[in-house]
């Protein structure tokens, strides 16, 4: 599983950055975690505001903050056995 954070490094990414962390700790699954201020990349997707997170190349937030249980209803939404270690 792929997790990006689209973020200018502003405080709210900051937490979201860190919330995902700690969800990411919480499991057992195999998660890849990027964070990026790449203009390019991020338009890429369509997204043109932060932060914004896009797990397995779906955009599933934009401009929302995300606690921590967030971050892990998103995962849980979003995977699928094979991600799990």
């Amino acid at each position: 599983m792929q997790i990006i954070l689209f973020g200018t490094g502003c405080e709210m990414c900051r937490e979201i950055a860190h919330n995902i962390e700690a969800a990411i700790a919480s499991l057992n699954y195999d998660i890849n975690f990027e964070k990026t201020a790449d203009l390019h990349r991020m338009l890429s997707y369509g997204i043109k505001s932060t932060p914004s997170v896009v797990i397995n190349e779906k955009v599933v937030s934009i401009s929302t903050y995300l606690s921590s249980d967030d971050v892990l209803a998103l995962i849980h939404a979003n995977c699928s056995s094979e991600h799990q270690n």
